[in-house]
């Protein structure tokens, strides 16, 4: 009787700390060491094209953690001093203000008719945009995971 007790007791500990390890948090910098944050678990880097007109692109980079829940994405474009005096620094309706350290930004929820919501914060500092995006069920704005990721970012400029 008490070696089961004994090996449940062992079982429950290592079904805990595999979903403590499922979940462990890591800071990742972008190449260009703009931001850093904690992210669920080790992103994916893609740099993207990202069109601006006139047959112009210019690089996105993106970090991505896709879980069975959600999708975590963080990304950074510098974009060229035209477009970054054209950006409306109006609200959106819905969006709330935030800042980042001594830079504003603005969080948005997206909600689609499929079910998936996407909360994403954003921030334009001298001509970058730096972008949170978390995408998953309804209310994946208030989810502790959620909320601790945006928290733990910061931006690094010069």
């Amino acid at each position: 009787m008490r070696r089961r007790l004994v090996a449940w007791v062992v079982v429950l500990m290592l079904l805990g700390a595999g979903a403590a390890l499922a979940h462990s948090r890591v800071i990742r910098n972008s190449d260009t060491g703009r931001f850093r944050g904690d992210m669920p678990s080790s992103p994916t880097i893609t740099a993207v094209p990202v069109p601006v007109g006139s047959s112009q692109t210019v690089p996105m980079t993106e970090a991505e953690v896709r879980l069975h829940d959600a999708i975590y994405r963080a990304s950074s474009v510098d974009y060229s001093e035209r477009i970054a005096r054209a950006v409306s620094i109006d609200l959106p309706w819905g969006a709330r203000k935030l800042t980042l350290g001594r830079f504003s930004g603005r969080e948005y929820l997206n909600v689609q008719p499929n079910g998936i919501d996407t909360a994403a914060p954003s921030w334009w500092v001298r001509g970058w945009l730096y972008q949170l995006t978390v995408a998953s069920d309804a209310g994946i704005e208030g989810q502790p995971d959620t909320r601790r990721s945006f928290d733990s970012y910061n931006l690094a400029t010069q």
